[in-house]
């Protein structure tokens, strides 16, 4: 975590996605499954005692579980009526995963209400509007509040402003929108959130292709939208296992200079940014059971499937040690 939060890096933050533990928590309506403590979770963190940690992120959302992990949701759950039977039961289920993180104590610093923002025409969501997706949203922080009154709610959203080469052709009520269009329209909602977040991902998803990127980004978001930033997650990759094309051709291709200066100048802009609020990377030890750095973004090298073959690759350390200067 950085920013504000100016908290330490690595093991101390644990992100908690509990949007991915429906099913193994709630197996049959209102009957729990907590086993002593949270389950395993979908970021390969196994089970974890996590009292003991002092930072954990928790991440609430449903369109990444009727997306990529139907199997989450319970057998019992009517999935096809979202605004009826099946809301209420999601809605039960929020209301208890926040309950069980203060009686537990544990250490939250964020709840993210994840609900893939700016999905509105995907395959499993046709006729889902922007208005319907703040509604949503709405709905869920003021249930995360009522539970939890000093609960800190960020928005993950997809930055589209990141994509040129995809033109914003629908920007009515269906379709993808600007962050600070739809950051706007949650303020005129009155939706209870204090900082939209975004990933800092090159590659796949959000496409932030360098630090340039990162700070022209910043730069335009901190002057026009009147909220806090999170970076709940940052990677720039030693290779591109996704194929999938870059805004921009790289001088440094994915060597490990490149990846290295990357990391490095983004962390150094995001912790110096006073609208930013928190930074969260996963920097574990590479070998140690059940708390892999993410392979896939770069930070790691060898084969995933044999842990002995791992070694910590240059932006490893770069980051680290950006962190430990930092903090000094």
């Amino acid at each position: 975590m950085g920013g504000a939060f100016s908290k330490e890096l690595g093991i101390n933050t644990i992100p908690l996605y509990l949007d991915h533990a429906w099913q193994r928590v709630e197996p049959a309506d209102n009957e729990w499954n907590w086993d002593g403590e949270f389950p395993a979770n979908i970021s390969n963190y196994g089970h974890l005692a996590l009292s003991k940690y002092d930072h954990v992120v928790v991440r609430l959302g449903v369109i990444g579980l009727l997306a990529w992990n139907p199997t989450e949701i319970p057998g019992w759950v009517d999935r096809d009526n979202l605004d009826g039977s099946f809301k209420e039961a999601y809605g039960d289920y929020v209301k208890e995963a926040v309950r069980q993180v203060k009686q537990r104590n544990i250490a939250v610093d964020v709840y993210l209400v994840e609900l893939e923002s700016n999905f509105a025409g995907h395959e499993i969501a046709e006729g889902i509007t922007n208005a319907w997706i703040i509604d949503w949203i709405k709905w869920e922080a003021d249930m995360i509040k009522s539970i939890d009154p000093s609960a800190k709610i960020v928005i993950p959203l997809t930055p589209t402003e990141f994509r040129p080469e995809e033109p914003l052709d629908n920007i009515g009520d269906h379709g993808k929108i600007l962050v600070s269009d739809f950051v706007e329209r949650m303020i005129q909602a009155d939706v209870q959130f204090d900082a939209f977040g975004f990933n800092v991902a090159s590659g796949a998803y959000d496409k932030v292709d360098n630090w340039p990127d990162l700070q022209k980004v910043l730069d335009k978001w901190a002057s026009t939208i009147d909220k806090e930033i999170f970076v709940w997650a940052m990677g720039y990759p030693a290779n591109n296992d996704d194929h999938l094309p870059f805004n921009n051709p790289r001088t440094g291709g994915y060597s490990e200079d490149w990846q290295e200066e990357q990391y490095v100048n983004s962390l150094k802009l995001l912790l110096e940014n006073p609208k930013v609020i928190g930074v969260s990377i996963d920097l574990f030890d590479y070998q140690e059971p059940g708390l892999a750095t993410p392979f896939h973004w770069g930070l790691v090298g060898g084969d995933v499937a044999q842990p002995e073959t791992l070694f910590k690759r240059p932006s490893f350390d770069a980051v680290k040690e950006c962190w430990e200067n930092f903090a000094r």
